[in-house]
């Protein structure tokens, strides 16, 4: 693997998939360099395990380096990118870098709108039980394997497959899981869903011959993605059409748990999950399609998923405040806010406070509908302005707009614009009863309100 290179520079190394690459690089042995405007959990712990970090972008970062490693997000006139073009500097996209390790082993690839980084966790604990020792690449830091990455000697490879640039199509795995396809990224695909519905099926005939598909058996777009494809694939989900199913669902305030359901040999299991909402037993039912898979034992199984307490930003709990309870979780597409909601829900007999910061102007054009009629499960919805993640505004795409469609298009009575950060905190602490659930949601930097409302009272 990477015959010929020995020093390895990261630009944006702060990111979860470029750290997380840059970690399992370091556990090879090679020298990692990186670079990153800001200084953060991630980057600390590269500087400790081993890597040179610089805290700007300047050309000097990369004299002396075999190979620069980038990023979609990374724009062509950064100081670095364009030095290593004028020095004849090998550059990779992350993509690659992440190609090069999953197809040089088994890999498995977790693909899907919803649930990549839940799943990919889940299948990470439950091959680590398994004494698997496996090599694990996630979008997300997770304690039971203390960060985003895992480097292990095994023969495994389980890492996220992102549609989000078409950059999954690099991948060769050996079991793909495909969770759910929703329009999303529209902005690679020029506006179009048939484009990234194609992209799925080519992800699919990336797959080796005696390879195995997991997907959700609710895809409305089975039919299509699986015509004709030989390799073998089976279903999971909670209806009956399932080849692994969840069944006996329990959702109740603390404790989730269902029964799994192998039909093509009858043999049936509970499972008790430590993580709440119906969307996490959907994802623990793709990770266990695959450790069946792998014959791995039910029990093995079962000891995994009930320790595992879920990634960073997905349903996390920060914390509380005059015994309301505050939450940060990722969501940032409209099926999210809605599963995140809906979870809240299940959880108090109160309020749920929606405090939501849309993630990039394109995405809130694309899906403007949808979001307004996602927060139907909250009491009152609370709008940050828009977190660019370096696009240009868009005419029309706004807050206020969203606010509109929201009172037009949803249940809820009460909808807030508040662009300041700190004016979201005073208000909770003005507002807030106790039993009320407040969650944060977002794909940018919406999670310091959370941690400001718990750590500044």
């Amino acid at each position: 693997m990477l015959k010929g290179f020995q020093k390895i520079h990261f630009i944006g190394v702060g990111g979860y998939g470029m750290s997380a690459l840059a970690r399992i690089l370091l556990a090879k042995g090679f020298y990692i360099s990186g670079s990153d405007l800001t200084p953060s959990n991630r980057t600390e712990a590269l500087e400790d395990f081993g890597a040179e970090i610089y805290y700007s972008h300047e050309k000097n970062n990369i004299l002396d380096k075999d190979l620069v490693i980038y990023s979609t997000a990374i724009p062509n006139n950064n100081p670095e990118l364009e030095e290593a073009i004028n020095q004849g500097t090998p550059r990779w996209h992350r993509s690659e870098l992440l190609a090069e390790i999953l197809n040089s082993k088994f890999g498995i690839a977790i693909a899907g709108a919803h649930g990549k980084t839940t799943t990919t966790s889940m299948l990470s604990v439950i091959l680590e039980d398994a004494s698997l020792d496996p090599t694990c690449i996630i979008g997300g830091e997770v304690s039971e394997l203390n960060g985003n990455a895992r480097a292990g000697k095994g023969e495994y490879v389980v890492a996220e497959a992102c549609e989000s640039d078409n950059s999954f199509l690099r991948y060769h795995p050996n079991i793909s899981v495909i969770t759910n396809i929703e329009a999303d990224h529209l902005e690679h695909y020029d506006g179009s869903f048939e484009k990234l519905l194609d992209s799925y099926r080519q992800f699919i005939d990336n797959l080796e011959k005696d390879g195995c598909l997991m997907i959700s058996c609710d895809c409305q777009y089975y039919d299509y993605l699986l015509k004709d494809i030989p390799q073998k694939h089976l279903t999971f989900g909670l209806s009956d059409k399932a080849d692994i199913q969840g069944l006996n669902v329990t959702l109740e305030k603390g404790y989730t748990a269902f029964s799994v359901f192998e039909k093509l040999d009858g043999n049936q299991f509970d499972i008790e999950l430590s993580v709440p909402g119906e969307h996490n037993i959907l994802n623990a039912l793709a990770a266990i399609s695959v450790a069946l898979e792998l014959n791995i034992e039910p029990s093995v199984i079962q000891k995994a998923l009930k320790r595992f307490t879920g990634a960073k930003r997905r349903f996390t709990h920060i914390g509380s405040y005059k015994d309301a309870v505050v939450v940060d979780d990722y969501a940032h597409h409209p099926t999210e806010i809605e599963a995140t909601l809906k979870t809240a829900k299940e959880q108090t007999d109160n309020r749920v406070i929606a405090i939501f910061q849309p993630h990039r102007y394109s995405r809130t054009q694309f899906l403007l509908e949808d979001f307004s009629r996602s927060f139907d499960n909250a009491d009152i919805v609370i709008l940050n302005k828009v977190f660019a993640a370096g696009e240009e505004p868009i005419s029309g795409v706004n807050t206020t707009t969203l606010k509109e469609k929201i009172l037009t298009n949803s249940s809820v009575q009460k909808v807030l614009e508040i662009d300041n950060m700190d004016e979201i905190v005073d208000y909770v602490y003005k507002n807030v009863e106790k039993g009320d659930y407040v969650l944060t949601m977002g794909a940018g930097d919406i999670w310091k309100v959370a941690k400001n409302i718990v750590e500044n009272n």
